[in-house]
């Protein structure tokens, strides 16, 4: 949000920090690929931890397992990087964390927050949130949009235009 108005940019795509680009040995990686959903999932498996997704991960956070808290804390690491590195480049208020990893609940999120608060500049206050909309936001924003731009060539306006 910018002037409490939804910003999209140029090409209606924005605020997608998975897409951060970090050079990580030797080579450019987008975040996803280095603090990703599979990322984590691979972490846990790699130390011998049955899991199968993202809620078998939640699971074990629930009953204190030092492995996954700390793969977790390790992910949010990286990702706390990434959302600094955001709000010292536009500045937001607030800043939200969702998708499939939101699952994860404050074992993510608190974390990310003592990132932002060590690196944060001055007098500078962000809120770090977990994001309340479902990790199929993506998906169902795209069927909208998708929907809207049919729509909008469907329009009698255009069609009386087309017509002329």
């Amino acid at each position: 949000m910018i002037n409490e108005e939804l910003y999209q940019g140029a090409y209606d795509y924005v605020g997608e920090i998975g897409h951060i680009l970090f050079y990580d040995r030797g080579k450019f990686r987008y975040l996803e690929d280095i603090a990703g959903v599979d990322v984590l999932i691979k972490y846990a498996r790699s130390r011998g931890l049955d899991i199968k997704d993202i809620k078998d991960i939640s699971n074990l956070l629930q009953t204190n397992d030092g492995v996954v808290s700390s793969i977790v804390k390790q992910i949010a690491t990286r990702i706390g990087a990434a959302v600094i590195d955001v709000i010292h480049i536009i500045g937001p208020e607030a800043v939200f964390i969702g998708g499939k990893t939101a699952v994860l609940g404050e074992a993510l999120i608190q974390p990310i927050r003592e990132i932002v608060s060590m690196y944060l500049f001055g007098d500078q206050k962000v809120d770090v949130k977990l994001s309340e909309i479902s990790e199929d936001a993506v998906a169902i924003g795209a069927a909208i949009y998708a929907t809207i731009k049919w729509l909008e060539k469907k329009s009698p306006e255009q069609a009386y235009t087309e017509r002329r």
